[in-house]
């Protein structure tokens, strides 16, 4: 059956082996490059097989990783959301509490408790207000004015600092 005995072989022989169908499948299979193809073949089975099991045997770790991912990503949502709600509270805190809009409540400030001695003023001027009455909460307006004042001429200059 190996190549070297073939040869041997008359070419009566050789078409006889033609046509004897289950004795040239015979040769083919005693032949050292078959049985070496058929010896490959095998180990490629076994070993895909081996590998196959592997991969079984790994897919519960696959799916759990799976679950894992998908909850920790669902984590990071989370946490991204609570950042992002926690920028925009910063930041309307800081805008509320900047410079600027204290500059602007200390005017506002300033501006009532002006109008607020406008008013007393006139009060008392049209007799509404007696004397004492008058002199206590004017004072007190016009000390909450000088407070406001004093206060705004110093955030001023530390905003003029700052620049």
């Amino acid at each position: 059956g190996s190549p070297r005995r073939l040869g041997a072989l008359s070419t009566a022989q050789l078409r006889a082996l033609l046509q004897d169908e289950p004795r040239l499948q015979r040769a083919a299979r005693l032949s050292r490059k078959f049985q070496s193809l058929q010896l490959e073949r095998e180990m490629c089975l076994a070993s895909n097989c081996t590998q196959a099991r592997v991969n079984l045997s790994l897919r519960p770790r696959l799916e759990d990783g799976k679950a894992s991912l998908a909850i920790k990503y669902q984590e990071l949502q989370e946490i991204r959301e609570a950042c992002w709600d926690k920028q925009q509270r910063l930041e309307a805190y800081l805008e509320k509490w900047s410079p600027q809009s204290a500059l602007g409540q200390l005017e506002a400030k300033l501006n009532a408790s002006e109008a607020e001695s406008e008013a007393q003023i006139k009060q008392f001027l049209a007799q509404d207000l007696p004397l004492e009455s008058f002199l206590e909460s004017f004072c007190q307006s016009r000390t909450r004015s000088h407070v406001c004042r004093t206060q705004l001429e110093k955030l001023q200059e530390l905003l003029q600092k700052d620049r």
